[in-house]
């Protein structure tokens, strides 16, 4: 049987139970111990989503951790991770599919002046305002992973001129024009009307959303971000709306979840705010991954989609 320390960070037992039945559907009886309980000290194994930080150092025989989700910086934020056991991270097609469509309704949502008829219709007013043309229009992927190279295609194949930016240099194939390092990331930034963030959370990407970026950015862009909430400085975006040199912003993510209702974001009509649902893990479909890193390191073998621990995913 395999014992697994479990943390969602949920509150409750539901997605626990949800992981319990998928996982044993794929590899017989499993338990999943929640991992502030002194049960779990003895795993091997770990499945968790924002762990509190500390409680996998406590796990000695600790082989293997997989984070429940795309992202790791929830574990790197732990000064106290320990440094031996595999990291995976889950590289989950359904949500590949899920945040392509979130990223695609926000693109749409803005191009098609969604904010302004819903408006219009809580006011009862029947009224048009001239369309946007948006044919050929540049938008930017920045973060060209798993996620990123599926909304990129997505766009694309809507009519749109698609381009990438990666950390390092990458062939996207001929219909995304690809961008690289700073210099490539300021070409993006200046040439692209709607931005659209996926980047892992790392040092590098850190606030890289800043006054700077957002004035690079032509007059009348639109930022999306669907990443993490730590690579925008918020209070330049907010002076970029206000001052009305960007028409505005779709935000899944923020520094501070869930976000304060005094943020000053609420009271910004511009800003579409979204609770970090863009694209949520589900146990059925990430399952199979799950398993193939369990039983890979049970062997005594690596784990595929490992994360690089000097990168940061």
């Amino acid at each position: 049987m395999f014992k697994i320390a479990y943390f969602d960070n949920s509150g409750s037992d539901e997605k626990r139970l949800g992981w319990q039945i998928s996982l044993t559907k794929r590899l017989g009886p499993v338990d999943l111990i929640p991992l502030e309980s002194v049960h779990a000290q003895g795993c091997e194994y770990a499945l968790v989503w924002h762990p509190p930080h500390g409680q996998l150092a406590r796990l000695k025989n600790l082989k293997l951790i997989i984070s429940m989700g795309q992202g790791v910086d929830h574990l790197f934020a732990d000064k106290a991770l320990p440094e031996w056991p595999y990291i995976v991270r889950l590289v989950d097609p359904d949500m590949s599919h899920a945040l392509s469509q979130w990223a695609i309704l926000a693109v749409l949502d803005h191009l098609r002046d969604g904010p302004f008829y819903r408006q219009a219709a809580e006011s009862r007013q029947f009224r048009a305002i001239d369309q946007k043309q948006t044919k050929g229009l540049k938008l930017g992927v920045y973060g060209m992973g798993a996620i990123g190279k599926v909304i990129a295609e997505r766009l694309h194949m809507l009519g749109f001129d698609v381009h990438g930016w990666s950390r390092g240099l990458r062939d996207f194939g001929p219909d995304i024009t690809a961008h690289h390092g700073l210099a490539g990331c300021d070409e993006m930034l200046q040439s692209c009307m709607v931005h659209i963030c996926v980047l892992p959370l790392t040092a590098e990407t850190r606030h890289i959303y800043t006054a700077r970026a957002f004035c690079l950015m032509p007059k009348g862009s639109y930022f999306i971000n669907g990443g993490r909430g730590q690579q925008v400085v918020e209070t330049d975006l907010l002076d970029a709306i206000q001052s009305g040199h960007l028409a505005g912003a779709c935000l899944d993510v923020f520094e501070t979840e869930p976000l304060p209702n005094t943020h000053p974001f609420w009271a910004e009509r511009a800003i579409t705010i979204w609770p970090h649902v863009a694209a949520q893990t589900n146990p059925d479909t990430s399952a199979d991954q799950v398993a193939t890193a369990l039983q890979a390191v049970k062997k005594g073998n690596s784990p595929a989609h490992q994360v690089d621990r000097d990168k940061g995913y």
